[in-house]
């Protein structure tokens, strides 16, 4: 740790005392000896991932010359040395998180396989999702009994296949909604997470691949009122933005807050989408029911969206509020005004983008933090870009339009840095 070698300076230029500089360097070694070794944790994950692959290649080399009995015991012999596996790691490595994690991460892909191989020896016919649900539910446990963040990754990938899956499939009508109680299933242990292993590698994947899934499945509640996903989408992303901002994760570096990242980057292609014109045709001529698909997902996150809303900004004036916080409202309302005055709706959306790049590059300017200035100059120029593409102007003029945003780029950045010095 840097701060370790700093110890000796800080000492002797009497900022702390030597009993001080001794309690931080015995602190610092507790952690590092309990703290995995990262390097041996992702291998043993990745190890546990090929040991699975290598074994069914090598089994599938002779697979057409064996018996069906031997065929058999193969497929169990598969499932049974992973459990056997894992039950030694209950026994006596349960607190080893290499051990827990890549068996635990063996038997989920040993399940997979087994399932299909008994299938495939005895000729049983089925759908993809009914084969994907079945391993699901048979590793779910996995994730408490081992406590194991790596199976409840490999889950949450896998009911996202089966919501796509199910979605095609006639035979399981139910099967994209009964994806969002799957979904629900890993939760207490990642709630858990938050005040056991915080810096865990995996537990930090969580925080990118649950906003990735949701974003990827939400679309698949998308049936007759198809433009009804357009709110649901900014109210999901405004979720996102309120979780990325909780005291947990507000202090934390950007890669451990993929919720923020995601909030705000699915909230300005949202928007930015939603300027052009032929987006909002057809808004008017579909039916929204309130039994529908898409209106109850709005209905659920409105409420949700609300709650966090609340919970936020309860204790702050309201000129403390930012843009952000109240853009899922402001484009709720915007919407709902473009089913009678498209034209009107369009235009305010245009200008809730540009008020929202003004505001970062004010922001910006105030806090002298450049990031936060391009991302503003970033979210302008995307609006510039956009209406280039559906607009009736000239070469020229549009041309005229990219230098400006262009020297608009470089004398923003010159001037804060000329601030800065």
């Amino acid at each position: 740790m840097s701060i370790q070698k700093d110890l000796p300076e800080l000492v002797s230029a009497n900022i702390i005392s030597q009993d001080t500089a001794q309690q931080i360097t015995d602190f610092y070694k507790r952690k590092l000896e309990t703290a995995p070794n990262r390097q041996l944790f992702i291998f043993g994950i990745l190890g546990a991932l090929l040991v699975g692959i290598g074994v069914m290649f090598i089994v599938a080399n002779q697979w057409d010359d064996l018996s069906q009995t031997v065929k058999t015991t193969c497929a169990f012999l598969l499932l049974i040395v992973p459990q056997l596996l894992c039950g030694y790691v209950l026994l006596s490595k349960r607190e080893k998180i290499i051990w827990r994690e890549s068996t635990a991460l063996l038997l989920f892909f040993a399940v997979g396989a087994n399932i299909s191989l008994i299938s495939q020896i005895y000729n049983i016919n089925g759908e993809t999702s009914s084969f994907i649900l079945t391993w699901m539910l048979l590793t779910v446990p996995l994730i408490y009994l081992l406590n194991s963040s790596a199976v409840s990754l490999a889950y949450y990938f896998g009911i996202m296949f089966y919501c796509f899956a199910s979605r095609y499939d006639s035979t399981d009508p139910s099967g994209q909604y009964l994806y969002w109680v799957l979904f629900i299933l890993p939760l207490p242990l990642y709630y858990q997470q938050f005040t056991k292993s915080p810096e865990s590698p995996l537990f930090t994947l969580h925080h990118w691949i649950i906003p990735y899934i949701l974003t990827q499945t939400l679309g698949t509640l998308a049936h007759e009122s198809k433009t009804l996903m357009y709110p649901a989408y900014i109210m999901l992303f405004g979720i996102f933005y309120f979780i990325g901002n909780n005291p947990f994760f507000r202090n934390r570096s950007h890669i451990h807050n993929g919720y923020r990242l995601f909030g705000f980057l699915g909230t300005l292609i949202v928007l930015i989408v939603m300027t052009f014109k032929t987006n909002w045709k057809g808004l008017t001529e579909q039916h929204y029911l309130i039994i529908s698909p898409e209106f109850i997902a709005c209905t659920i996150l409105f409420s949700l969206a609300s709650i966090l809303l609340y919970r936020q900004n309860r204790n702050k004036p309201l000129s403390d509020w930012i843009l952000l916080d109240v853009m899922y409202l402001l484009f709720l309302i915007v919407f709902i005004l473009g089913i009678w005055l498209t034209t009107l709706s369009i235009i305010l959306i245009n200008l809730l983008v540009l008020i929202l790049g003004l505001l970062f590059i004010k922001s910006g300017s105030e806090k002298s933090h450049l990031g936060i200035l391009n991302t503003g100059m970033f979210v302008i120029a995307l609006l510039v870009i956009s209406r280039s593409f559906d607009s009736d102007l000239t070469f020229v003029v549009k041309g005229t339009l990219f230098v400006l945003v262009g020297i608009g780029f470089f004398a923003a950045n010159w001037f804060m840095i000329k601030k800065r010095k």
